[in-house]
């Protein structure tokens, strides 16, 4: 008995860390997700549609690659790179990675990463609205 509880305390601690997981489709995330709302830090300050700044759209390949693709004023934009996932204690998680830098990286750290979250409701949001940056929502 005194082994099963040292057991399961050490793998409580070890799976309560953040790590990287094996890339699967268990949460649907393969395929492409297009913005379909944005927000900014004041109320009622949200858009959808065309209404919205820019359209965009992330595709997510089964070899983690992606490509991410922004509409903006007639100028369309596009770059890719890879991804990991990981798993936080509030949710999984995609970490991009861009090859060089880009404006539509949408970034805190001013590097060539994004971090994007599945919602309750199984949308991605951009990490980028914790530091002033819009809040972006995305539908697959």
């Amino acid at each position: 008995m005194k082994h099963f509880v040292i057991l399961v305390a050490f793998l409580s601690i070890f799976n309560s860390c953040s790590k990287d997981a094996v890339v699967n489709d268990s949460m649907g995330y393969y395929g492409k997700w297009t913005l379909v709302k944005m927000s900014g830090s004041m109320a009622n300050s949200e858009t959808t549609g065309t209404a919205m700044e820019w359209q965009e759209f992330y595709l997510f390949n089964t070899n983690g690659t992606f490509t991410k693709s922004r509409e903006r004023n007639a100028i369309k934009t596009t770059i890719s790179g890879t991804y990991v996932t990981s798993i936080h204690s509030d949710g999984m998680y995609l970490e991009l990675t861009y090859p060089n830098d880009s404006e539509i990286i949408g970034s805190c750290y001013g590097n060539q990463k994004e971090m994007l979250y599945f919602t309750d409701n199984n949308n991605l949001s951009n990490t980028w609205k914790s530091c002033d940056g819009p809040g972006l929502e995305y539908k697959k």
